[in-house]
């Protein structure tokens, strides 16, 4: 999967925007709907189990009804759950390209695996319809007077046909839970900095603990999009399910409201978590604005579940339905604040790159370029701030640039869009320099510190732009 982050070329900074607003808008459809998948076809497999051992038929209605929901049709997971989690992967792949982040290949593989699920699921669903077919044609030749011709084979296939509905069921649980973590791991990853290098494998994911907190976070939130989800489907939505009597409606309730009440207790919890473990170059205002209007409509999404267990009426579900919706949408953009936040050094990087290539293009086609000095966006701009041997607004530069020994492209990045490091000074402002000109006072100022990634020019000589 790395290979695609080969493939990938540098983009402007306005292509590096345009990313970002579209992996928020694939998470907003994503995780909802893969929770509500992953948390319907859970309940699904265990109460047609239950189900079957108790030879309880309504428990294995519920199971058929649950998983029909969640699976409707083809389209619904193919457009709420392939179609992102295959786009996420080129995403990544563009703006994790020239880092060591494995979050490409999580989502690959995450992709993969999500798409071995739904095939197993939708087996597991296709084979509900065969056994019940099965069981009806059983009871049809057992009531005939010659009805013991064909029960035996009839017996053996059902009991067959049920080994391979459970088989495919637990095939596509363990998958989906499998995609789900690796999924919400890539996320995890690329919204922290020091995971592009710190986690390398897929084991270490398990140790980390944003990683860890985001994934029980989507936990939460799957619990309750399920929970909300069988309100709705089975209670609410066109007047409720048909054939529901008393005894079912209560059982739905009070396993829905279960459900959902975990969610909203938890839920807050790992949302404060997942922000407090991130580092500070992936805060911002906008994400605690987020972060809390999230909390504000989860608050609200418990008043709306308590109101209907108060008064059952069903616009209270309607309500829960749209403010938890609105509030994994927010807490959808909260992450994408937080990969934004995470990857400015990089989209600086690779806007440098982008202008670099441009400029090398032009000089091939013959368009002239000037020359840029060094010196002069230093003593016209940088001394202002900076001096080479003593602190004045700014550090001293024989404090600081000795850290980016060997990672020029870091400190060009760096000087395109500067971002607060040290508390002791107040922040750089941005100088609106272009690459090349970012790239000359860069190398003049390593240059002046002797610094080996220097090139081998003369104080005072123009660095042309290439």
């Amino acid at each position: 999967m790395d290979l695609l982050k080969h493939l990938a070329i540098p983009q402007s900074v306005e292509h590096f925007h345009v990313l970002i607003v579209i992996g928020g808008m694939i998470s907003i459809v994503l995780y909802p709907y893969l929770g509500f998948l992953l948390g319907s076809s859970v309940l699904s497999y265990f109460y047609n189990r239950k189900g079957t051992r108790e030879r309880n038929r309504q428990l294995t209605k519920f199971a058929n009804d649950l998983i029909d929901i969640v699976l409707f049709n083809k389209s619904v997971p193919t457009y709420l759950a392939l179609v992102p989690s295959f786009s996420s992967i080129f995403i990544y792949a563009q703006l994790l390209q020239s880092t060591d982040a494995i979050s490409v290949g999580l989502a690959g593989y995450g992709f993969i695996l999500l798409l071995i699920a739904i095939v197993s699921l939708y087996a597991y669903k296709y084979t509900f319809r065969l056994r019940g077919v099965l069981h009806d044609y059983e009871g049809l030749l057992e009531g005939r007077k010659h009805g013991a011709v064909g029960v035996e084979e009839i017996r053996d296939y059902s009991e067959e046909t049920i080994k391979s509905h459970f088989a495919s069921g637990r095939v596509g649980i363990v998958f989906l839970v499998a995609a789900s973590f690796l999924i919400v791991s890539s996320m995890a990853v690329t919204a922290n900095p020091s995971n592009w290098n710190d986690l390398s494998t897929i084991f270490a994911l398990f140790i980390s603990p944003d990683v860890l907190i985001r994934v029980l976070q989507f936990a939460a939130l799957a619990a309750g999009a399920t929970g909300v989800g069988i309100l709705y489907f089975f209670l609410a939505w066109q007047g409720g399910r048909e054939g529901l009597d008393s005894v079912q409606r209560f059982f739905v309730r009070r396993l829905a409201t279960r459900l959902i009440v975990g969610s909203l207790l938890s839920l807050p919890v790992f949302v404060v978590l997942s922000i407090v473990v991130l580092p500070a170059s992936s805060l911002s205002g906008s994400l605690y604005g987020f972060a809390a209007v999230a909390l504000v409509l989860i608050f609200l999404t418990a008043q709306s579940v308590y109101a209907y267990h108060r008064n059952s009426q069903p616009r209270y579900v309607n309500s829960a339905v749209y403010t938890l919706a609105v509030a994994s949408v927010f807490l959808s953009l909260n992450d994408q604040v937080a990969v934004h936040n995470a990857t400015n050094v990089q989209a600086a990087y690779l806007a440098y790159r982008y202008d670099v290539a441009t400029e090398e293009l032009k000089s091939r086609l013959g368009v002239a370029a000037p020359s840029v000095s060094g010196e002069d966006i230093y003593n016209g701009r940088c001394s202002a701030c900076h001096l080479f041997d003593q602190k004045k607004i700014g550090p001293a530069y024989k404090d600081v640039l000795t850290k980016y020994g060997g990672k020029k492209d870091q400190l060009v990045a760096f000087v395109l869009n500067p971002i607060k490091k040290d508390p002791a000074f107040p922040p750089m402002p941005n100088q609106g320099l272009k690459p090349a000109e970012a790239d000359s006072i860069v190398s003049y100022l390593l240059r002046r510190l002797g610094s080996v990634d220097a090139k081998a020019t003369a104080p005072g000589q123009t660095v042309p732009l290439k």
